[in-house]
């Protein structure tokens, strides 16, 4: 046997992961909360989180009555943002729509709409959008400017475009705009940060209510290796989940894995040593399994929120993104988009990996620290 090889297995440290993961298999529930309600938060999340707009509601009070009017109408309901046009006679029934909520936008075509296109001048139409949803009604009026500027009538006397500027668009990575491809990284790791922590901190409790960390900690191993060997298992799990959650989502959402796979599960060990290790911190503070829970959900979803997982970081106020760089869920997501979407290389990230390292080191000094602290 190699001598290297031979030294860890008679280490202090493989005694006590061989015992942890033991622990871990011998408790059905705790097994259960590693490994399914990650891939059911995957397959539920990546597929309700949209932030595209559909569906929403579009009446027409339609004065000119021609083909070119209600081309222009068909055009607006073209795609899934406006799925049907509703007529009505007058504007004044418009606003009251408007107002009661019944509309999202209303349009006016004025009676010289296509005398106007047909002389090659500016043809105005009103434009009345319900900005209660302020969301909504910033992609709504992009939507329908943009179809507005694009329309050309067949028997227009003028085919050249209305604008100097002709611009080509191109999406790359998601040409498509799929939500579930965006939102699918980002839930990878915030799953490991909500399993992460409320697995590490139930293990630490169950061993103190047990009276069983006394006794690890009289042993002769260090409080590094007896922390080590609880992480060490739970990362093996949880990369587990990750390659079955990354499997899952090709399977179901279509999303493409383009990067290193190798890299991918380097980033999600180092992250998922981060959760453990948070997990850890909070079981050696709290008394009960209770209190480590509501602490846990206390962290971590402000950690979620700030780490542009969910909500991009381009739409929250400059203070919340300078608070986000003390979030380590935030280098994750980055890494995880850019090696699944981009086929990044470790060139391209590896500022965000080491400041990942330099978060998984924190939180073990921390947690020796504290259990250096319950030793004394």
């Amino acid at each position: 046997m190699n001598p290297l090889v031979e030294k860890i297995i008679s280490s202090h440290l493989w005694a006590l992961v061989k015992k942890e993961t033991k622990e871990i298999l011998r408790n059905p529930h705790l097994l259960f909360l590693i490994l399914v309600p990650p891939i059911i938060q995957l397959l539920i999340l990546g597929a309700s989180l949209d932030p595209q707009v559909h569906n929403l509601t579009l009446a027409t009070v339609d004065h000119d009555q021609t083909k070119q009017s209600r081309d222009l109408v068909a055009e607006l309901t073209a795609s899934g943002v406006f799925p049907r046009n509703t007529y009505i006679a007058d504007e004044e029934t418009l606003s009251r729509q408007l107002e009661r909520g019944k509309l999202n936008v209303g349009l006016v075509i004025p009676a010289n709409f296509t005398t106007s296109i047909n002389k090659g001048k500016s043809a105005d139409v009103q434009i009345l959008i319900d900005g209660a949803d302020a969301y909504t009604a910033g992609i709504a009026s992009s939507y329908v400017l943009r179809t507005i500027h694009q329309f050309r009538p067949d028997n227009a006397t003028e085919k050249r475009p209305l604008t100097l500027i002709d611009p080509q668009i191109e999406i790359l990575y998601n040409p498509g705009q799929i939500s579930s491809w965006f939102f699918v990284p980002g839930i990878l790791g915030a799953f490991l940060t909500l399993t992460g922590t409320l697995v590490a901190s139930a293990t630490i409790l169950r061993e103190r209510e047990s009276g069983t960390m006394e006794q690890l900690l009289m042993t002769p191993a260090s409080s590094i290796e007896i922390l080590l060997a609880k992480i060490i298992p739970l990362v093996v799990f949880l990369l587990f989940d990750v390659c079955l959650a990354t499997v899952a989502a090709q399977l179901i959402f279509g999303m493409p894995f383009r990067g290193n796979v190798g890299l991918f599960l380097i980033a999600s060990a180092l992250y998922s040593f981060v959760g453990i290790g948070m997990g850890m911190v909070l079981g050696s503070m709290c008394g009960t399994q209770r209190q480590a829970q509501l602490a846990s959900f206390f962290i971590n979803i402000p950690l979620i929120l700030l780490s542009g997982s969910v909500v991009p970081l381009d739409t929250m106020p400059w203070f919340m993104q300078a608070l986000s760089f003390v979030d380590p869920l935030r280098y994750y997501t980055h890494i995880a988009r850019s090696i699944i979407l981009k086929g990044a290389t470790l060139s391209m990230f590896w500022q965000q990996l080491v400041v990942l390292a330099l978060f998984a080191a924190l939180v073990l000094i921390v947690s020796a620290n504290r259990f250096r602290r319950q030793s004394v």
